[in-house]
């Protein structure tokens, strides 16, 4: 549906030129919800507001539905538009008109009859649930009554695409929450595609099929949340992550030295991660009636991403080596993911 090629965005300043984007390359599918996360200046709203050429790239390709924008004249981009709604973190809506008239303004632009309006409005207005707040004012409204009147404005023209510029960032977390949820909603039902830029983690695992990870005008991560969340490469995805999961060697370890090899009176120290239905197994009691050893829980915790469980385990096992061995093996049968902290002494243990 959305296909970046290349795209580099430059900004001449009066000093040096400013290199926002530098040459990202982006899929989306139809009727995929697409995240981009990243810091602030990382340049993920610059890169949104070239799917919709609100800004031009200085190089590169923006292909949405098969078209290419980057070739288009304005006359034809303002039609082109018309498929890809946007919303934004402060709402920007016309204190001077309703709900209603609000939402009601890009079919004005578009020509529309005051029947066909009302035929397009009023669904929408249901679809959001505002139908009782349809004659009040932008004032007399919470934040998340007046996104939902950006999101039904968005939708007026019946769009293919909708991009989400920091959609939540501006709410609290129950009202996010529920923003999120009729994104989704609206998602389900329209088969419509969403590209949603955020710098909070817990967005993406909320609502995101796919997600990329900005830095520097540079996408360094991409892919199924899933896979990001429990197999993340880069330094700056771990942080991000770990917001909401945590990943760090307890603290009762903080200034213990690992060994990669056994040591003389040690137990081994691993982090096994859970994902799916082998989240409910209970593996570690396995472990100790199989093979003979002795397996301590450090840390434990589970979570879902979507609907997906996720869990981590940090747990030191000693025993016989081969014993030991046999265990590892076991836990990589079970399909689990297995991260080797390494050996510690019993008295380092005791001393952390």
């Amino acid at each position: 549906m959305i296909e970046l090629l290349q795209i580099e965005k430059v900004y001449q300043g009066a000093g040096a030129a400013v290199h926002a984007i530098k040459g990202i390359d982006l899929s989306v599918r139809r009727g995929e919800i697409y995240g981009v996360i990243g810091k602030s200046g990382a340049g993920k709203s610059t890169l949104i507001r070239c799917i919709n050429m609100l800004e031009r790239p200085t190089g590169g390709r923006v292909m949405v539905d098969g078209q290419d924008l980057t070739i288009m004249s304005e006359r034809q981009l303002r039609e082109a538009r018309k498929q890809m709604g946007m919303i934004f973190q402060h709402f920007n809506l016309l204190s001077s008109r309703t709900v209603y008239d609000n939402i009601a303004f890009p079919l004005e632009l578009a020509g529309k009859s005051r029947a066909e309006i009302e035929q397009e409005v009023a669904p929408l207005l249901d679809l959001v649930g505002l139908t009782d707040k349809r004659d009040q004012y932008p004032a007399q409204l919470s934040g998340g009554q007046k996104q939902r009147v950006g999101i039904a404005r968005a939708l007026a023209n019946r769009p293919k695409v909708l991009l989400c510029d920091e959609a939540t960032s501006a709410l609290d977390p129950q009202t996010t929450k529920s923003i999120l949820e009729l994104l989704k909603d609206i998602n389900r039902k329209l088969q419509l595609t969403i590209v949603l830029i955020t710098h909070e983690m817990q967005v993406i695992k909320e609502i995101c099929d796919k997600v990329a990870v900005i830095e520097n005008g540079v996408i360094i991560e991409q892919g199924p949340v899933l896979d990001i969340f429990t197999k993340p490469q880069s330094s700056t995805t771990r942080e991000f992550i770990s917001a909401i999961i945590n990943h760090d060697i307890p603290a009762i370890f903080a200034d213990t030295a690992f060994s990669p090899t056994p040591l003389p009176d040690s137990t081994l120290v691993i982090r096994l991660s859970f994902i799916g239905d082998s989240a409910e197994e209970p593996v570690i009691a396995g472990l100790i009636r199989r093979f003979n050893v002795d397996a301590n829980i450090i840390y434990g915790n589970v979570d879902h991403i979507q609907s997906t469980p996720y869990g981590t385990l940090v747990i030191e096992i000693s025993g016989e080596p081969q014993g030991i061995e046999n265990a590892l093996n076991y836990l990589q049968a079970r399909k689990l993911g297995i991260e080797v902290i390494g050996y510690v002494t019993r008295h380092d243990r005791a001393a952390g």
